[in-house]
């Protein structure tokens, strides 16, 4: 390799450098792209986990052929899980559990 070759590979070199340099002062600096970096691998694990729990549920495919459409099946499936998560929650966010008499008093059992 002579001289002008070196030379020629510096130059490029540096106007590598100055427009990465550019281009990360432009996305926000260091940790602007560390950000776009973790945004773009949430996506794409959210599209892994939706696809899987689509191909988990539709086995042949999305299109059902039965009584419901398949927005009305996503929606069916929607409400089931909203179900399912205000109960669970009720259930840790409840008090202790006791009843009640008929005069509206609370009855221990089980308590001493």
């Amino acid at each position: 390799m002579n001289s002008t070759d070196s030379s020629q590979l510096d130059d490029f070199d540096d106007d590598f450098d100055a427009a990465f340099r550019a281009r990360v002062k432009k996305d926000g600096g260091v940790t602007g792209v560390k950000l776009k970096v973790a945004k773009k691998a949430a996506d794409s694990a959210t599209r892994g986990i939706s696809k899987s729990i689509k191909s988990s549920l539709f086995p042949g495919g999305v299109t059902l052929d039965g009584l419901l459409s398949n927005s009305q099946w996503s929606l069916t499936v929607g409400f089931l899980a909203l179900v399912v998560v205000l109960a669970v929650f009720a259930q840790l966010s409840s008090p202790e559990p006791f009843e009640t008499s008929s005069t509206g008093e609370q009855l221990g059992f089980g308590l001493r």
